[in-house]
């Protein structure tokens, strides 16, 4: 007696994503400590992008010159050399796809549980070294871009600085030439000066590798300008969004109106300077219209700086009246500096936001995924210009 079987099956599905990760130590892929997973944090706040890793020791590959981060102290007063970390990402799925940089940094801590055979690392972006230069130079005759250069060099680094402004050397070298003692400044490290200079010409300071940009915010342009998937057809069907966790926030205290009001006075000229700024522009007078007073001083500041004070700290702030935070399936090339459209809400919150924070977590049981902030910076969005 015979039995004929028919079994019969889907075709298999082609795979959608395959996201893999790689790490570079000084250039070079170490076979011997294998990536498990990483957290990346990159921002535009004031502040450094941060990566935590794991990696896997396979103990049969330990090299005879011992692990790559256990260096031996150097000698004499040289200093220990530095470790760069490049994370490099790419989707095997797609044919011919080639690795991106995500990371590049230094390491800053090492934890080595040998009994585990697991390292923990952390590192943050070249931004680290303005964080940890000490500002004892002055300068003279130069203007800010000049200061900022400069400092950038001094770290090491390329700069790549765009700001435009008017002479503030020798400012910079009465604050921190008479005054002998760094502590004794409000600027204790060069990230601190080259910040503050980049805030007052509405510029972001960031690293891009070994390079440091000092550049105005870009504008959003199709080639810097994601999708957030979300379509709503009706209270009898899902919703159905490319994010998790999707929230949308504003502050209706910042939606009532803003205006920034700066004052400085002049030491040398004794005379004071006083400015204002709300949707209706600048003004060395109050705003008619009503709104919350923010106030602001700037010591030794000329009104040329007072204004350009003024917007920023107002963009500033009108930026956090409208906040969209969400889980998405990982995007290698999403970035801070970059922007997110997103419609069908049918809400107010429809349209173009910049993308402020995007934390990206990768791992071989979780996969690649990232938590992502969305603010809009079109300070006249929701003011009525009339």
């Amino acid at each position: 007696m015979s039995e004929a079987i028919t079994v019969t099956a889907q075709r298999k599905q082609p795979i959608w994503r395959a996201p893999r990760a790689r790490l570079l130590v000084n250039g070079v892929e170490r076979t011997e400590t294998g990536l498990e997973d990483f957290t990346l944090t990159r921002t535009r706040y004031s502040r450094a992008d941060t990566m935590d890793l794991t990696l896997a020791l396979d103990r049969t590959k330990i090299p005879t010159n011992g692990l790559w981060f256990d260096l031996p102290a150097p000698s004499g007063a040289t200093a220990l050399a530095d470790i760069d970390i490049t994370l490099q990402m790419r989707d095997e799925a797609q044919t011919g796809a080639q690795w991106t940089t995500m990371f590049q940094g230094i390491v800053d801590h090492v934890e080595f549980s040998p009994a585990e055979t697991s390292v923990h690392i952390q590192c943050r972006d070249y931004l680290a070294k303005l964080l940890d230069m000490r500002v004892l130079s002055g300068w003279m005759n130069m203007t800010g871009a000049d200061v900022v250069k400069a400092m950038i060099t001094a770290a090491g680094l390329t700069p790549n600085v765009t700001m435009t402004d008017g002479m503030v050397g020798q400012f910079w070298q009465v604050e921190h030439k008479v005054k002998s003692a760094s502590s004794h400044s409000r600027f204790q490290t060069a990230f601190d000066l080259a910040s503050y200079l980049a805030n007052m010409t509405g510029c972001d300071l960031y690293a891009d590798g070994k390079t440091i940009v000092c550049a105005p915010y870009p504008s959003a342009t199709q080639a810097n300008t994601h999708t957030l998937d979300y379509s709503d057809t009706g209270p009898l069907n899902p919703i159905q969004m490319g994010a998790a966790g999707l929230h949308f926030t504003r502050d209706y205290q910042i939606a009532k109106g803003v205006i920034v009001h700066v004052t400085a006075w002049d030491s040398r000229q004794r005379n004071r300077v006083e400015y204002y700024w709300s949707v209706e522009g600048g003004s060395t007078k109050m705003a008619e219209r009503n709104g919350n007073l923010h106030s602001f001083t700037l010591p030794g500041a000329r009104l040329d700086q007072v204004q350009q004070y003024a917007q920023q700290k107002y963009n500033q702030i009108v930026a956090h009246e409208r906040t969209i935070t969400g889980q998405i399936p990982g995007r290698i090339t999403l970035a801070p500096r970059q922007f997110m459209r997103i419609t069908g809400t049918g809400t107010t919150w429809d349209g173009t936001l910049d993308v402020d924070a995007v934390t990206s977590r990768f791992s071989w049981s979780g996969g690649f995924s990232q938590q992502i902030t969305l603010r809009t910076r079109d300070g006249t969005k929701d003011e009525d210009n009339g």
